[in-house]
């Protein structure tokens, strides 16, 4: 080490190595820092599609019009017609209003 430190060329080589894995080190940080960034960001945007997409298909199950929908959920045409084909394949299960007030009255024990 001594052989080294008198010697300025391989002191000089020395720390350029040095200074090259530092460089790499700090390349590796910001890439993985930018890495994470990015899936956050990528996951936080597929949340939001996720909620306006179930926001759709409630409306859709709440009878209101393609363009309301549109409008409030900023989905395609596309989307929306994807989504009616996929509420029409499931079976019903919203109770209609005259099995609503016979389970009601079920429940009061008329």
């Amino acid at each position: 080490m001594k052989r080294m430190s008198s010697d300025p060329a391989m002191r000089d080589a020395a720390f350029e190595h040095n200074r090259r894995l530092m460089d790499m080190a700090q390349l590796r940080y910001e890439g993985k820092r930018e890495g994470l960034a990015e899936g956050i960001e990528k996951g936080i945007e597929q949340g939001i599609e996720k909620q306006r997409l179930e926001t759709a298909r409630e409306m859709l199950r709440n009878h209101c019009n393609d363009q309301l929908i549109q409008l409030c959920t900023k989905i395609s045409l596309q989307q929306l017609e994807q989504l009616k084909i996929e509420e029409r394949s499931k079976p019903n299960q919203a109770m209609t209003e005259s099995q609503f007030q016979s389970a009601d009255n079920t429940i009061a024990g008329e």
